[in-house]
């Protein structure tokens, strides 16, 4: 539930028991500024009292993320969340209103009292999961550094042109060639269910007459740790020592209440600062690739988690950076990787270079050749056009009639992708030169383009239904308009808990004004219709007959279920009954 007010905040935490009747709710408020906060996560710029920015939480080009550092609150208008620095917290880091209360008094240095036995209890368990992680992560480093099983481990790292501060830095392991080893020592300390929900061992299949119930995940695997935004071991990706036909090189952790494959990206804890003052951040395919970038003085160099890249993470990475430089593998794989990650980013309006990476394999080979080659590939990367022109005329042959299709499919849609006219009109004379055809025969094709279904608006992580939008854009200007003549034909049943508050109050005049929810509703109406310079009262008559419009739908939906169980249950007189209703409602929507 967005943009809670302070009385329902408080009553679900004396429920939760972290606090009485002296909450610490304000007192954390008061210390941590709200622009404060935000800017750690998404560039803002001052647009009048308020400040401006592109939303975190869904794909944008033009902003509509506000912040009023008067009022405490922000609000997006393209999603339609909002709310106080909690329910930032509890939207950026995805979790709840407990945790996101933690997060902020740590930052804020506020003592929280005692949870209830319910809180612990949940938060427990994610701290034993946090715990077994963390154990395993220090038991894969002991036996790299104190073992004789884990020396050719560590002499391959070292071949591998890591020194020992930066192997010990990303707190790098092995883990054993042993079915057992792990589950053995863990198991003195941890439940094996938790172990395994943890996603270290592996329940083996029933019936097939193994005594052993367990066995370990990973085993002749070099460990590397994945670690969350805040530092902590959620994950693994074990690299194979041992080359063996019948086995993967990689294995990665699998989902758990604690990692989240979409979501995490490796190399984030460690550069996140790097990356917001530089305002850019390389994007590698290989753990490997990020620890010899970062060895490397290039601590701005990501990688996802064991997938490919995904619209989350990018979500995530736009919190710190506009500027994004791919330094993807050269090989054909690494082409498609950089071509679907390209969509992406471009979607999610980031600046996109690619680096040329000279011939090497990967950026872990290039930095090996010289940390000057690697420089000069990073403050070299150039326009993603320029790559991808480059890579399809080396694949189809300019010259020939099949060769020039193939090479103005592949790129006019990516010149379609381009919203500066000036930059447009360049790649279009440049690819019309470069096959010998006239220009008109490309605007032809790139006009006729639409958006490709893989080019796709990225969902948000988290939206108001439409209906939801509706109901705080009504309150809002009935607010601000000081006119609560619209909302006469609406009852407090047609709203949801938060918002029936509100109508409550506004209908019996007197509204709860203090309310950080109330301040919400009121902020985002008088900043939209000062953006888009509305009528408040055209406006409120429009929303009104929409929302409406809605209700009488939902109460369609209703009967039209009812009948069709009184129909099932051949109850005649309700089937009528019901049927008269839906018939009256049909005529209400009429007039709308």
């Amino acid at each position: 539930m967005l943009g809670i007010y302070l009385d329902q905040l408080e009553i679900r935490i004396i429920r939760n028991s972290y606090i009485m009747l002296d909450s610490p709710i304000q007192e954390i408020k008061d210390k941590i500024p709200i622009l404060d906060l935000i800017q750690d996560f998404v560039q803002l710029k001052k647009a009048g009292t308020n400040y401006k920015g592109l939303c975190p939480f869904h794909s944008e080009k033009t902003p509509s993320f506000m912040v009023s550092p008067s009022k405490q609150i922000w609000h997006c208008f393209g999603c339609g969340l909002g709310g106080d620095v909690f329910e930032f917290i509890k939207q950026t880091e995805n979790v709840e209103f407990g945790d996101a209360l933690k997060i902020l008094a740590d930052r804020a240095g506020v003592e929280l009292k005692k949870p209830t036995l319910e809180q612990i209890q949940t938060d427990k368990k994610k701290d034993v999961f946090y715990e077994i992680n963390d154990q395993a992560a220090k038991y894969f480093v002991k036996v790299l550094w104190e073992s004789n099983t884990g020396s050719e481990a560590l002499e391959y790292l070292r071949k591998r042109g890591l020194n020992d501060q930066t192997i010990k830095n990303w707190q790098l392991g092995f883990a054993p060639d042993d079915y057992h080893y792990l589950e053995n020592y863990l198991a003195k300390g941890f439940d094996k269910k938790d172990i395994e929900v943890a996603g270290l061992i592996i329940k083996r299949d029933e019936g097939r007459g193994v005594r052993d119930e367990y066995f370990d995940r990973f085993h002749d695997r070099v460990m590397f740790p994945i670690q969350n935004l805040h530092g902590q071991v959620v994950g693994f990706t074990g690299r194979l020592l041992h080359d063996k036909a019948d086995t993967g090189k990689y294995v990665n952790s699998p989902e758990t209440p604690i990692y989240n494959k979409s979501r995490e990206i490796y190399g984030l804890y460690q550069g996140k600062q790097v990356i917001k003052k530089e305002n850019r951040a390389i994007l590698v395919e290989g753990n490997m690739d990020v620890i010899a970038a970062h060895q490397a003085g290039f601590t701005q160099a990501v990688a996802t988690s064991g997938t490919a890249l995904a619209e989350q993470q990018l979500n995530i990475l736009k919190r710190f950076c506009e500027n994004l430089i791919f330094a993807f593998d050269s090989d054909a794989a690494g082409s498609t990787a950089t071509k679907r990650a390209l969509e992406l980013a471009l979607n999610a309006s980031f600046n996109v270079k690619i680096a040329n990476l000279g011939g090497a394999k990967d950026p872990d080979e290039l930095i090996k050749r010289g940390i000057g080659l690697w420089q000069k590939a990073v403050e070299g990367a150039g326009s993603f056009l320029d790559f991808f022109f480059d890579q399809t005329f080396r694949q189809f042959d300019a010259k020939t009639v099949e060769g020039k299709r193939a090479i103005s499919k592949e790129l006019a849609p990516l010149i379609f992708r381009i919203a500066d006219p000036v930059t447009k009109a360049h790649y279009i004379r440049k690819l019309a030169v470069s096959i010998n055809v006239a220009e008109t025969a490309i605007w032809d094709i790139i006009r006729k383009l639409t958006v490709p279904k893989t080019i796709r608006e990225a969902k948000p992580l988290f939206h108001k239904s439409r209906k939801e939008m509706l109901e705080d854009r009504l309150l809002g200007l009935t607010i601000n308009l000081g006119d609560k003549q619209f909302l006469s034909q609406f009852s407090p049943a047609d709203f949801r808990d938060d918002n029936r508050e509100i109508f409550i109050g506004l209908n019996e005049g007197e509204p709860n004004s203090t309310s950080s929810k109330f301040q919400l509703l009121s902020f985002a109406a008088q900043t939209q219709m000062q953006e888009q310079q509305l009528d408040a009262k055209q406006e409120l008559n429009k929303i009104a007959a929409e929302l409406k419009k809605l209700i009488i739908k939902e109460q369609m939906q209703e009967l039209a279920n009812k009948i069709s169980e009184a129909e099932q249950a051949k109850n005649k007189t309700a089937v009528q009954e019901l049927s008269k209703e839906y018939v009256l409602l049909s005529n209400q929507i009429k007039n709308f």
